[in-house]
């Protein structure tokens, strides 16, 4: 047999091997997408990767799409430019509520319209950039296992998985149904990082002006957000109250559209929550409803932004800068004489109050224990001294 011959037959086999080997991938796509080193470093210099670890996949929302669904642009191979998904695509999958082929394209169009949306087609919002796409906020998400499931939720067991298996014999079509069924009943992210995904955007003050928007820091001085950080399961997040009972995330509106569950009329239904996942203030008034979530819009802490901090820094070394009186004009952002101004001004006094108690008992109690060590090695060697 020649070279030329057993190197045809070597790749023949390597190519019917990994067919075998990933039998669930139609189109062989893991051939190469299985090493995980597969990627490339652009013109830019961003690294990307193309590794697709297929256990993984195959436990994951899209397990039953081909990859053909979705990047539709890939005819040949090598691939040269590949065009970003678009996630309105149609994929072969049929919802069976309706016996259609499934789209998430009514969805997509619903988004568009709502406040984190670029508009209609005709009108599209300015710095659309700056808004977030599909995969900025979803990713192909793994399923967890049943075990993980029972522990979170009173009834989804393995036996109840069993009871499944009785009728619908077909274990791979069981396991994904039941899987994506059990996993809609919990929430996709934990509270704290339903908010550490919000405020990604939230807390960029260049791109809030740009929409006239400010920024939310002040949330994590809330009594709502330390709920959070302490892991109180009841503590609510950004969607509690932007997409309660009755309201949709992907419908988010602004809060002067009649729409909007943070609309002035809206509010108290809100805060009541009735029939939500998180047992809000059932007994909600108007007056209750008014109070401020993103309270002051005060930075908290004296610079946690090192732009800021560098900025104060250099009007200090300038003598520009008298201490308190630049940090109330610069800090409370609203005009003397709104009743906010005052209360503004009684929370950010609490606030260094209680910082500077805090730092004199802490320094407090170090002196104590520095003279407690002198003190005690004194009266050693006293002792000492007398028994010698």
């Amino acid at each position: 047999m020649s070279r030329r011959s057993l190197l045809l037959f070597l790749l023949l086999l390597l190519f019917c091997m990994s067919s075998r080997a990933y039998a669930v991938d139609e189109e062989n796509c893991l051939l190469c997408h299985r090493y995980s080193g597969l990627g490339r470093i652009d013109k830019e210099g961003r690294k990307h990767l193309y590794y697709v670890n297929e256990s993984l996949y195959n436990q994951s929302v899209h397990a039953k799409v081909r990859c053909g669904e979705c990047h539709t642009d890939i005819k040949g191979f090598p691939h040269g430019t590949v065009k970003k998904v678009d996630c309105a695509a149609v994929c072969h999958l049929v919802d069976p509520s309706s016996n259609t082929p499934f789209s998430h394209a009514k969805m997509i169009e619903k988004f568009e319209l709502s406040v984190h949306g670029r508009g209609p087609k005709d009108k599209p919002k300015q710095h659309a950039e700056d808004l977030p796409t599909c995969t900025y906020c979803h990713d192909n998400r793994i399923y967890p296992p049943v075990s993980k499931l029972a522990k979170q939720e009173q009834g989804i067991a393995r036996e109840i998985l069993d009871r499944c298996r009785g009728c619908h014999t077909r274990d791979d079509w069981t396991n994904v149904f039941y899987y994506h069924f059990t996993e809609r009943l919990n929430q996709r992210r934990s509270s704290k990082r339903m908010v550490e995904l919000c405020t990604s955007c939230h807390e960029d003050e260049e791109k809030m002006a740009r929409h006239n928007i400010k920024t939310v820091g002040t949330f994590r001085d809330t009594f709502h957000w330390q709920a959070i950080k302490y892991g109180d399961p009841n503590a609510p997040n950004c969607i509690t109250c932007h997409a309660p009972v009755g309201y949709f995330s992907h419908e988010i509106m602004p809060k002067t559209d009649l729409r909007s569950a943070i609309y002035k009329d809206n509010l108290v239904r809100t805060c009541s929550n009735q029939g939500g996942v998180q047992a809000c203030h059932p007994d909600a008034t108007p007056s209750f409803a008014q109070g401020n979530i993103h309270p002051a819009q005060y930075k908290t802490g004296f610079y946690e932004n090192k732009a800021d901090a560098l900025l104060r820094k250099r009007e200090i070394e300038k003598g520009q800068m008298k201490p308190f009186q630049t940090l109330l004009g610069q800090t409370l952002k609203v005009a003397a004489g709104d009743q906010r101004y005052y209360q503004n001004i009684i929370l950010l006094l609490i606030k260094y109050f209680y910082m500077v108690l805090i730092g004199g008992l802490i320094g407090c109690m170090i002196v104590h224990q520095v003279l407690d060590y002198f003190a005690t090695r004194r009266e050693l060697r006293r002792v000492v001294s007398k028994v010698l």
